[in-house]
C-alpha cells in the first residue's frame, strides 16, 4: 500500500502544472506532443516502449535504443536505424533516417548524387542543376554531444515520433522535400554517467532546489565522454572515437543543414543562431544570410508559442571545432540551439520561476520541427547554396592568394604524416609529390618567402578543391579576429568587465604539430597523385645485430619504446649525439643491446619497423666514430616507468586528456588514483607521479604530511610532474616543492585596470588575465634529456595565467622559455599585459631534488590531445625521468 501511494505521488507530481510552486501556464504549452497532432496508433509512443511519457523522465541509452528500434519496426518503409560507431565503453552510436518511402528506397542513389554535387570539379553548373532538380534536402539533427544535456535526446525521440506518427497532410508533406537524419545522443558514455547519478540520488518527489543531490553531479560530470573530452571542441581534431565516427558519417552524407542542440545554465532561456561576434571570416555571406532567415522563422514560432529566447548575444562562431561551425566550412549550414538545462525533472531559477524538463523538451521539439519545415520550404535553395559553397571553395584555389600548401617530411616525418592523415579525415584531398620540384613558397610560421626545393614524398594540399576554406582555417598561422571585436575586448578589460571570448583564439595545425608548412600562390603543376593514406614502410637495415639496434629518437619511436618496455626489453638512450661510421645519431637515440635482451629481439625490431614505420639500424660494433660511446656515461638505461596520476577532485577534467594519451596513443599503463587517496598511496610502488592541472591549494589538495612524503620520495629517485595550477601550488607553502614563485600583476594594480609598479611575486597580488588560447614562441634548451626530439624554437599553446619566475641556476633550469615581448605572440590573441608578464618566463622547469626530479609545466602540454610538439616534452619526462 505504501509503495502504491509513493508511486501515485510520483505520477501526480510529474503531471504538468501540478508540481509544487508551479506558476500558472496555459495547459497547451505543457502538452507533448503538440495537441493538434493526429497520431497513427501503429507508431508507438515512448511510454508504450520504455514506460515513461515525453518529458516525464530521463531516458537512458538502452531505453533510447529500444525506442528507436521500435519506431523502425513500426514504420520500416519510412525509417532506417544506422549504427555508425561505438563509444569507448562499448555503447552504439546511431542515426535514424526518416524519409518518405520512395526516398528511403532510393536513399543510396540520393546520397551518391549529393556527393556529386559536393565535388563541382567533376560537375559543371548545367549538370549540377539537373542533378539537384527534385533532390530532397538533407537535414541532420544532432543532439546531446554533452551527455548531461538531457532535454536534447528527449526532444530528438519526440521529433522522430512526430514525423512518423502525425497523419496531418502538413506533416506528411515535410518529407516530400527532405530526408531527415537524427542523431539523438552523440555522447552515450557521458549521458549514462549523468543518468546513473541522477537515478541514484532522486527521491520520490522531484526537487526544484538547484543544490539538491539530483541536480549535483559528481566529478567530472556527464558533459564529457569516457576520456573526459568536450567533444564539441573535437570536430577537426577528431581525437576521440565518437568524433571520428561522427565526422565519417557526416562526410558519408554531406548534409545541407546541420543542427547542433545543446543545453546551458538553468537561469538562461533559449538561444538560437545567429551567433555572437566574432564570426570566423571564412563563413560565406550566403551562409550568414540563410542562418539569419532560419533564425527569424524560429523567432516567429517562439513568439507564437510565448517562449522566451535570445539570439546574437553569446556563443560565437569563431573556433572551427564546434558542431555549429565545422559543417559551414564543408559547405553545409550549421545552426546552434541552447536550451536552459534542468538536469533533472524540475529546477527553481533565480527569477523564482520553475523550469521543468517538459518545458525544455518542448522548446527543442518546437525548434526541430521548425528546422525541418524550413528545410522543406527552402529545399532547392539549400541544395543550390551547398553546391555553390563547394564550387566557390574550388574556385578559391584558382583566384585566391594561396593556391597550394606543402608539408615536407622535415625533421618530424611521423608528425607530418599524422597531420596529413588528419586532413584526409576532415574530408580534405591530400596528394603526394611524385618527384622533387622547386617553387616560390611562403613559410606559414615565420612568414619567410623564398624559392624552396620541395622533396619527393612531400604532402601536397591543392586549394582547388571543395574543402579549401577548411584548409585555410586549419593550416594558416592566423585567423584574424575582427578589429572591432578586439578593441571592444580591450575596453572591457580596462573597464574590468569579463571578456566575450568564448573559446581559444588560435589552433593552427602546423604550429600544433610543430611541422613545416609552405604555401604558394603560383599556378603550379605539381606531379603526383592523391594520397591513399598508406604510410611508408619501415625497415631494419642490416642483418641480425651482433651488438645493438639503434633507433633515432623521433616521435615515432616513443610508442615503440612504450611497447618494448611493456614487454620487458631493456632499452638505453643516448644523452649526446654520436656518429657510427657515416651515419649521425641525435640525442635521444634509443639503443637495444643484444646481450641484454632475449633472442626474440630481432623479431621485435622487425615488428616495430612494420607497425611504427621506423628505420632501425642493426649494429655490429660498439665503436663509435664520434660523440657518446655506446658503453659510456652518456648512454643511460631507460628505467621502466611505473606511473601514478591523480584524478577526481581537485583535478581538472583535462586530466582525462593525459589518460587518453597513455591509453590510446602511447599504449602504456598508468594507475589513476583519486586525489583523496594520495595519503594512502604507497609511493614506493611508483617512480613517476603526475599531478594534472587542478586547485590543489584547497581542502581537497595534498596536506603537509603528503608533501613531506612526496619530498622524501622525490629525493629517493621519484619524478614528480606538475601541470599548470599544480605547478603554481608547488611554489607556495606548505608545498614549496619548487624554488620559483608565481608572477602576478604589478603590485598595487588599481581597480581601473591601469597597472603601476613592477610585476609582483606576492600571492596577494591579482594574477594575470588568462591568455585566451594563443600560440607563444619559446626557446628550447636542447642539452637536456627533457628536450629530446625538440627544435631550437617551439610554438607553445598557452591558455591560462600560471606564470612562474625563472629558477635560480643553482636550483634548476628553465628548459623551454618564452620569447621577448616583441617576438612572443605567434598566433591568436592575448592581452597585452599578459604578454608582458609571460615574456621571458619558463614554460618548462626542471629542478633536481636528491636523486629525483621535479618537472613543472606552466600550461597543460596534453590539452585536448592537440599538440604533439608539447606532448613530446611530457612523454620525455615520463619515459626518461626515472633513469636519469
Amino acid at each position: 500500500m505504501t509503495r502504491l501511494f509513493a508511486t501515485a505521488c510520483w505520477m501526480v507530481l510529474c503531471v504538468p502544472g501540478l508540481l509544487p510552486g508551479a506558476e500558472p501556464v496555459r495547459a497547451s504549452r505543457r502538452l507533448l506532443p503538440v495537441p493538434d497532432l493526429q497520431p497513427d496508433p501503429q507508431i508507438p509512443t515512448l511510454k508504450r516502449v520504455v514506460g515513461h511519457d515525453w518529458g516525464q523522465n530521463i531516458t537512458s541509452h538502452a531505453e533510447m535504443e529500444r525506442y528507436l528500434k521500435a519506431l523502425v519496426r513500426a514504420a520500416p518503409d519510412r525509417a532506417v536505424l544506422v549504427p555508425y560507431g561505438k563509444t569507448y565503453e562499448g555503447r552504439t552510436l546511431y542515426y535514424l533516417i526518416l524519409a518518405k518511402p520512395e526516398h528511403l528506397q532510393r536513399r543510396e542513389e540520393i546520397r551518391t548524387a549529393n556527393l556529386q554535387l559536393a565535388d563541382p570539379r567533376s560537375l559543371p553548373p548545367e549538370k549540377a542543376r539537373q542533378v539537384a532538380a527534385g533532390m530532397p534536402t538533407l537535414v541532420w539533427l544532432a543532439y546531446a554531444v554533452h551527455g548531461n544535456e538531457t532535454s536534447c535526446t528527449e526532444a530528438a525521440l519526440l521529433t522522430a515520433y512526430h514525423l512518423l506518427a502525425d497523419r496531418r497532410p502538413e506533416t506528411q508533406k515535410l518529407l516530400d522535400n527532405t530526408i531527415v537524419l537524427i542523431d539523438p545522443l552523440q555522447n552515450p558514455d557521458g549521458h549514462e554517467r549523468f543518468v546513473n547519478v541522477y537515478r541514484e540520488t532522486r527521491g520520490v518527489f522531484p526537487d526544484a532546489e538547484p543544490l539538491a543531490t539530483e541536480h549535483t553531479e559528481r566529478w567530472p560530470s556527464g558533459r564529457y565522454n569516457h576520456y573526459l573530452f568536450d567533444m564539441n571542441r573535437d570536430w577537426f581534431l577528431q581525437s576521440q572515437r565518437e568524433s571520428q565516427a561522427r565526422v565519417a558519417a557526416y562526410l558519408h552524407w554531406q548534409p545541407h543543414t546541420y543542427v547542433d542542440a545543446h543545453e546551458m545554465g538553468h537561469n538562461a532561456t533559449y538561444f538560437f543562431s545567429p551567433k555572437a561576434d566574432p564570426v570566423n571570416p571564412w563563413f560565406l555571406p550566403q551562409q550568414i544570410e540563410t542562418l539569419d532567415l532560419l533564425g527569424r522563422q524560429l523567432a516567429q514560432r517562439f513568439d507564437d508559442q510565448g517562449f522566451v529566447y535570445t539570439t546574437r548575444e553569446m556563443f560565437n562562431a569563431f573556433y572551427p571545432g564546434y558542431g555549429s561551425t565545422w559543417p559551414n566550412f564543408q559547405g553545409g549550414l550549421a545552426h546552434l540551439w541552447e536550451q536552459a538545462g534542468v538536469r533533472g525533472l524540475v529546477i527553481r531559477r533565480s527569477d523564482e520561476q520553475t523550469l521543468r524538463l517538459s518545458d525544455a523538451v518542448r522548446h527543442h521539439y518546437t525548434s526541430s520541427l521548425v528546422a525541418v519545415e524550413f528545410a522543406a520550404a527552402h529545399a532547392r535553395r539549400l541544395v543550390d547554396e551547398f553546391y555553390e559553397a563547394r564550387r566557390r571553395g574550388t574556385q578559391l584555389g584558382h583566384d585566391g592568394p594561396v593556391r597550394h600548401y606543402f608539408l615536407p617530411p622535415g625533421r618530424s616525418p611521423q608528425r607530418t604524416t599524422n597531420l596529413a592523415e588528419l586532413l584526409r579525415n576532415n574530408g580534405v584531398e591530400v596528394r603526394r609529390v611524385a618527384k622533387t620540384m622547386k617553387a616560390d613558397t611562403f613559410e606559414i610560421r615565420t612568414g619567410e618567402k623564398g624559392r624552396r626545393q620541395i622533396p619527393a614524398g612531400s604532402f601536397h594540399i591543392p586549394l582547388a578543391q571543395p574543402a579549401s576554406r577548411l584548409v585555410r582555417v586549419l593550416l594558416d598561422r592566423q585567423v584574424d579576429l575582427e578589429p572591432e571585436f578586439v578593441q571592444r575586448q580591450l575596453q572591457r578589460q580596462a573597464d574590468r568587465f569579463p571578456d566575450e571570448i568564448y573559446d581559444v583564439t588560435a589552433w593552427s595545425l602546423p604550429l600544433a604539430f610543430g611541422v613545416e608548412c609552405w604555401s604558394s600562390s603560383a599556378p603550379l603543376e605539381v606531379p603526383g597523385k592523391p594520397w591513399d593514406g598508406v604510410r611508408p614502410a619501415g625497415q631494419v637495415v642490416g642483418e641480425r645485430a651482433k651488438i645493438a639496434y639503434l633507433v633515432p629518437g623521433h616521435d615515432g619511436a616513443l610508442p615503440a619504446l612504450c611497447s618494448w618496455l611493456r614487454k620487458g626489453l631493456r632499452v638505453h638512450v643516448a644523452d649526446r649525439d654520436f656518429r657510427m661510421g657515416d651515419d649521425a645519431y641525435p640525442r635521444g637515440t634509443l639503443i637495444l643491446r643484444t646481450a641484454e635482451n632475449p633472442e626474440t629481439l630481432h623479431d621485435a625490431m622487425q615488428q616495430a619497423a612494420r607497425d611504427d614505420g621506423l628505420r632501425i639500424q642493426a649494429c655490429d660494433t660498439g665503436l663509435v666514430s664520434a660523440g657518446a660511446q655506446l658503453g659510456g656515461p652518456n648512454v643511460v638505461w631507460v628505467r621502466p616507468p611505473k606511473i601514478a596520476m591523480l584524478m577526481d577532485r581537485p583535478t581538472s577534467y583535462a586530466a582525462g586528456h593525459t589518460w587518453y594519451l597513455f591509453d590510446q596513443v602511447w599504449r602504456y599503463p598508468v594507475t589513476r588514483i583519486a586525489a583523496s587517496n594520495l595519503s594512502r598511496l604507497n609511493l614506493q610502488d611508483y617512480n613517476v607521479l603526475v599531478l594534472p592541472d587542478g586547485d590543489y591549494g584547497g581542502r581537497e589538495g595534498p596536506g603537509e604530511s603528503d608533501v613531506s612524503r612526496l619530498r622524501q620520495w622525490i629525493s629517493q629517485g621519484g619524478t614528480l610532474i606538475l601541470i599548470k595550477r599544480a605547478a603554481s601550488w608547488a611554489t607556495q607553502k606548505p608545498a614549496s616543492l619548487l624554488s620559483v614563485q608565481r608572477k602576478n600583476k604589478p603590485a598595487g594594480t588599481p581597480t581601473d585596470g591601469k597597472p603601476t609598479g613592477e610585476p609582483s611575486a606576492d600571492s596577494a597580488s591579482p594574477p594575470a588575465d588568462p591568455a585566451p588560447g594563443a600560440f607563444l614562441t619559446a626557446h628550447v634548451f636542447r642539452e637536456h634529456w627533457l628536450t629530446f626530439g625538440c627544435a631550437a624554437a617551439l610554438d607553445v599553446f598557452y591558455r591560462g595565467n600560471v606564470i612562474l619566475t625563472p629558477p635560480d641556476v643553482s636550483k634548476g633550469r628553465g628548459l623551454v622559455t618564452f620569447a621577448s615581448p616583441s617576438q612572443i605572440l605567434t598566433s591568436g590573441f592575448c592581452w597585452p599585459e599578459t604578454v608582458e608578464l609571460v615574456a621571458e618566463t619558463p614554460y618548462l622547469i626542471h629542478e633536481p631534488l636528491g636523486s629525483g626530479h621535479v618537472v613543472a609545466f606552466t600550461d597543460d602540454p596534453n590539452f585536448r590531445a592537440m599538440y604533439p610538439a608539447t606532448q613530446r616534452l611530457f612523454l620525455n619526462a615520463v619515459l626518461f625521468g626515472p633513469g636519469h
